[in-house]
């Protein structure tokens, strides 16, 4: 299961002021200069408040990037339980549509350096939906562990870049090239189409 992390309203608001404090420092200072007196100025919370919530200047991120798939996973839980249609492609889209709401979260993560973050959300929640994610990818006991990494590194790779080139295409149009040229990397990797079970 993923674990839904149960806060009270008050440790909410910390961090997330927190987070949008260090957010507006990155605007004008490189994130490896940043002191953490600073984000504390910055977002007016008390220096054991800050301690209270985080340990380093980095768990601002990674409890922020936490919360992201959290969100993440309720999305689509609700959808599958919700839904007699299995339609794999909602986990890609779904996923999609939150980088790009969530664009302060990703642009922060990528001005930390702290990308491993996203890859490592990427596989936890494929392993939660497994079944789902094998309606787009036919299992391979041999192979599965570096098609999960393969999966989640390509991902990320993608929509960073999308972030980086100002957005220009829509969710949509992106879950169509991330499919078309996973397929592509499929064949190469793992052999022949016939052995790719992609809906759509």
């Amino acid at each position: 299961m993923f674990d839904i992390e149960k806060l009270d309203m008050r440790v909410k608001y910390t961090r997330e002021w927190t987070f949008e404090a260090l957010y507006k420092l990155l605007e004008t200072n490189e994130y490896n200069k940043i002191k953490i007196s600073e984000i504390i100025i910055k977002a007016g919370i008390s220096r054991a408040t800050f301690y209270r919530n985080f340990t380093t200047k980095d768990d601002v991120v990674i409890l922020r990037v936490k919360r992201f798939f959290e969100q993440f996973y309720m999305n689509i839980s609700y959808h599958y339980k919700n839904t007699d249609q299995g339609d794999a492609r909602f986990l890609i889209q779904s996923y999609f549509n939150l980088v790009h709401e969530e664009e302060k979260v990703i642009s922060t993560i990528i001005k930390c350096n702290l990308e491993y973050l996203m890859v490592e959300g990427i596989l936890k929640i494929i392993n939660t939906q497994r079944e789902q994610f094998y309606k787009l990818i036919k299992p391979n006991e041999q192979t599965e562990k570096y098609t999960m990494e393969i999966v989640a590194s390509s991902a990320w790779t993608l929509l960073s870049r999308w972030i980086k080139n100002g957005k220009k295409e829509t969710a949509e149009e992106l879950v169509e090239i991330y499919l078309s040229t996973f397929k592509s990397v499929y064949i190469a990797l793992f052999g022949d189409l016939v052995d790719l079970n992609f809906r759509g």
